[in-house]
């Protein structure tokens, strides 16, 4: 993530040095004359020159997933700006889920009853390519060095896997069961993390190493979605899933050892989701010192101290908020509401909802920066 930097000139001052006694005659004396003094030429300083401001982006670009028009809205937003529509991208059915691709050159949306994914172009704000997949789609991320997208089905008892550019189907990852979301980290290409869903099977999250191509896993039920610390030093995981069991419980896990180090409740909350490298959107808070997370039950956006296991505040939005996206330059995250059908623009230092922008069943969003 590039920062905002001003870089200032400062003026040089170039300063004569004391020259050596003199030891001439005096110039009175018999056969002498007189020396003149050496004169030193002074240089100006230069004046000052200003730097370019360094920016990630002159626009952020915000695609959002309008679960009932079949297409994804498509929002610009200056940093110092608010956020205005600039047009929508019809889709396959029900759009659920986005990722956009580290370096951004791409946006992926998992049509969940389309069995599809849609490839989108950013720049250019349109669909270029329509992959079939398994039965609902629902987790989907990027390995990080970006040649591989990886999608999840809430049906289909393997992980899809399609290279990217060309967008050539990779042999599927076969994992046994149905899956619900996807999550990796940098410091762990190889890992590639799942949860189960609609099965009655037991360990319900797991890890699948590609360097090997075995599956892990780890002794732990009812897991909902799952993401990685800031840091990326531990995994949090969400239980329920079902919008009408509300579930105050979470659980966290040392991945290196893929155990469970200790079950939390945050009582009165109901956690659902949180910012994902590789596929929120191009960047990620510097800051990692706090974990948001949505809560359906207040409903809002949950600041989390996620080293001491507390909530610092908590923003309130409308019904069902889902996920979130990032914007480094303009200083605020963006947070889908389904029901009433909503992005919340909320500025990070405040934690106050600054702007609401329209989108009919809005769920997935991700950003992507626009030179």
């Amino acid at each position: 993530m590039r920062a905002l930097a001003w870089l200032g000139a400062g003026a040089v001052l170039l300063a004569a040095c004391g020259g050596t006694p003199n030891t001439s005659l005096p110039a009175d004396s018999p056969g002498t004359e007189a020396t003149p003094a050496p004169t030193v030429a002074s240089t100006p300083a230069p004046s000052p020159v200003a730097v370019p401001d360094l920016k990630a982006y002159a626009k952020l670009r915000v695609f959002v997933a309008s679960e009932s028009t079949n297409s994804v809205y498509v929002f610009d937003g200056a940093p110092d700006g608010q956020f205005a529509q600039v047009g929508t991208i019809p889709v396959g059915k029900t759009p659920h889920q986005l990722s956009v691709s580290p370096d951004g050159h791409w946006v992926a949306v998992n049509n969940r009853m389309g069995n599809s994914t849609s490839i989108i172009d950013p720049t250019a704000m349109k669909e270029v390519a329509r992959l079939m997949v398994g039965t609902q789609p629902h987790g989907i991320t990027w390995s990080p060095d970006g040649r591989t997208l990886f999608v999840a089905h809430e049906k289909s008892n393997y992980i899809a896997r399609f290279e990217a550019d060309t967008w050539l189907p990779m042999p599927p990852l076969m994992v046994g069961a149905p899956q619900h979301v996807l999550t990796i980290n940098p410091q762990r290409p190889n890992e590639l993390w799942f949860t189960l869903t609609n099965t009655s099977e037991v360990d319900v999250l797991r890890e699948y190493d590609l360097s090997t191509n075995k599956v892990d896993r780890v002794k732990i039920g009812d897991v909902h979605d799952a993401y990685f610390t800031p840091d990326g030093s531990e995994i949090w995981s969400s239980s329920s899933g079902f919008l009408d069991k509300p579930s105050d419980r979470m659980v966290i896990y040392d991945p290196a050892t893929r155990t469970v180090k200790q079950e939390i409740h945050f009582p009165g909350h109901y956690p659902f989701h949180s910012l994902k490298r590789f596929q929120d959107g191009m960047y990620y808070p510097r800051d990692t010192n706090v974990m948001v997370l949505s809560d359906h039950t207040a409903p809002g956006l949950m600041w989390v101290d996620w080293r001491e296991r507390k909530i610092l505040g908590e923003t309130k939005l409308g019904q069902q908020p889902f996920h979130s996206t990032y914007d480094p330059e303009g200083n605020r995250i963006l947070v889908t509401t389904n029901v009433d059908g909503m992005v919340n623009v909320i500025d990070l230092k405040t934690h106050e909802v600054i702007q609401k922008v329209p989108v009919p069943k809005a769920h997935g969003i991700a950003s992507v920066g626009i030179p």
